[in-house]
């Protein structure tokens, strides 16, 4: 069971709070994170976390849990090309939202450190965090696991604890989870397009899915990818 001393009756309230919308979700749209600079594209709200040319003809936005293995697998293994090919090149901007998995503890846990933290690090924050994860769901002191990602993340330990309590910090993400849940996210990793719900696990059908909406021939027909497994 994770410890957070002082934030423990806190912490359990909120997941509580969250535990009945969450139930029909497998593994997990953020609607109200935020963007770095003063430009967006149409697709999101004020204070997402978002990469990439505002004005792009395509936004892709991620739904996705820290704790969840797919989420992780996808982030490892296809994201840096996919962040390559099409956010660096400026053809697509890539909006991560919050939304919590079993354990959602955890889950609350490493988005809060990620929100607390400066926002010129969220995505570097939330990246160690897919990385680390077998560790920090294995670590036999859950706590000082977290009190060590906080540290990673340019926290300090008074930070963290005053972050895991901080009431705005709370609202904040609960209003994210409530817009995942308004979108109709039931797994995750889960993709809009466009503000369509889309399946691109895979960078081909990432590839396939992006090449008519930026005007690019199609992709060589290959045998079609298999489907992520979710969690």
């Amino acid at each position: 069971m994770l410890q957070f001393s002082k934030t423990d009756s806190l912490t359990r309230t909120v997941m509580v709070t969250l535990a009945g919308a969450l139930m029909l979700s497998a593994c997990g749209d953020k609607t109200a994170t935020t963007t770095t600079g003063g430009s967006q594209s149409e697709y999101e709200v004020a204070g997402d976390h978002a990469i990439g040319n505002p004005d792009a003809a395509v936004t892709i936005v991620e739904y996705a849990s820290v704790v969840c293995g797919a989420c992780a697998n996808w982030h490892t293994s296809v994201y840096p090309d996919f962040k390559k090919k099409y956010v660096d090149s400026g053809k697509v901007r890539f909006i991560f939202r919050e939304f919590p998995t079993p354990p959602e503890n955890l889950a609350q846990a490493g988005f809060l450190i990620a929100n607390c933290a400066a926002e010129d690090r969220y995505f570097e924050n939330i990246s160690m965090q897919f990385q680390r994860q077998r560790a920090l769901l294995s670590a036999p002191d859950k706590r000082q696991a977290y009190v060590d990602l906080a540290k990673a993340s340019g926290l300090s330990e008074a930070d963290f604890e005053a972050c895991l309590s901080s009431e705005e910090e709370i609202a904040k993400y609960k209003a994210v989870v409530q817009g995942g849940q308004d979108a109709g996210v039931s797994s995750t990793p889960t993709f809009f397009i466009n503000g369509k719900k889309e399946k691109v696990f895979t960078i081909e059908s990432i590839d396939e899915k992006l090449a008519p909406l930026l005007g690019e021939d199609m992709p060589a027909s290959e045998e079609a990818p298999e489907e992520a497994p979710t969690e």
